[in-house]
């Protein structure tokens, strides 16, 4: 398995994984991905076997969000992994180089997540992020359930 920036022909496969993982339709999702994509502060990789798309993620950075009080920083945006290479470790790997990537430019890299998601949560917790605030939304994302935990991760000291 490699770990790579997504480039635009690697787009449509993520789009179709993204869709059938989250809905809508795949259009949508590459739209949303190639927008990603160009950000300037942002960053989309892709695990690949043999070539082909297995997971993607995503970082970006956030302005400051008053409204729920979220900070400004890098955020991790998203991690999907196709269902047929789940639990594998591919979601850890595709979030530990996203955190290497924003260590490299920030010494905390902050993600949302629903409290009912107890996989993602666990996952981040594996990977050393601490629970900051919980809340009905952060960033303007509201959360099935109506309670989000704000998280953080800060860079080893040297």
């Amino acid at each position: 398995m490699t770990v790579v920036e997504a480039s635009g022909d690697d787009v449509p496969a993520l789009a179709v994984m993204q869709a059938r993982a989250r809905g809508g339709t795949a259009d949508e999702w590459a739209d949303r991905i190639h927008r990603t994509r160009q950000g300037e502060r942002t960053l989309v990789i892709t695990a690949k076997v043999s070539g082909e798309p297995v997971g993607y993620a995503n970082v970006a950075f956030l302005p400051a969000h008053p409204v729920d009080r979220a900070p400004a920083g890098y955020y991790l945006t998203g991690v999907t992994v196709d269902p047929v290479w789940r639990r594998r470790g591919i979601g850890k790997l595709l979030t530990r180089r996203r955190m290497d990537w924003v260590w490299e430019r920030d010494p905390v890299v902050r993600c949302f997540v629903s409290a009912r998601n107890r996989a993602s949560l666990d996952l981040h917790r594996g990977l050393g992020f601490k629970r900051v605030a919980a809340g009905a939304s952060f960033q303007g994302v509201e959360f099935t359930g109506g309670e989000g935990l704000l998280l953080r991760a800060d860079a080893p000291r040297s």
